[in-house]
């Protein structure tokens, strides 16, 4: 039976269960026993419940079969990306190591570009006070554009400096 039949008939029973419930009501009956024992009999309720369950229980190990799917998926994944990083890392070394800045591929074309020295925080409590920004909440804000800025005028600024800049691949497909 399909998901969709299961749900159906459950619903259809339930319907069935209640409308005889409401003629016993109306008769008077209040046995919960008998209630039960009318149901079971006049209805297929019970093999409907007994059927959501059986179907339950195959999703239950669907899901679990597909977890265990998702987490070899995601292994694999991360393998494949970090392939992805050692081949480009060594196509930027490769560039490096040539002297090229530009690669033009049928498929692509690679460029190699300086990007500027970037600061490097060694100890935020040793930075003098004028590189912080006052602020009522959560704490001072750290100015980096200035304290770049600073660092970059060779001005010595205790706690932070500058670090030798590095290269960035960019691949451009066509």
């Amino acid at each position: 039976m399909s998901a969709a039949e299961t749900e159906y008939t459950l619903r259809r029973q339930t319907e069935a269960a209640k409308s005889l419930l409401s003629g016993l009501r109306a008769d008077g009956e209040d046995d919960a026993e008998l209630v039960a024992d009318a149901i079971e009999g006049e209805t297929d309720l019970l093999e409907a419940i007994s059927e959501a369950l059986a179907a339950n229980d195959d999703d239950e190990a669907l899901v679990i079969g597909l977890k265990a799917k998702e987490g070899q998926f995601e292994a694999r994944r991360n393998a494949i990306q970090k392939r992805i990083e050692r081949r480009t890392a060594l196509i930027e070394q490769a560039m490096v190591a040539t002297e090229q800045t530009t690669f033009r591929l049928p498929t692509a074309t690679l460029t190699l570009a300086k990007r500027a020295p970037g600061v490097v925080i060694a100890n935020e409590a040793d930075i003098p006070a004028r590189f912080w920004i006052a602020q009522e909440r959560p704490a001072p804000k750290l100015d980096k554009a200035a304290l770049k800025e600073a660092l970059k005028a060779k001005e010595a600024v205790p706690g932070a400096s500058l670090d030798n800049g590095s290269v960035s691949l960019t691949v451009r497909r066509k």
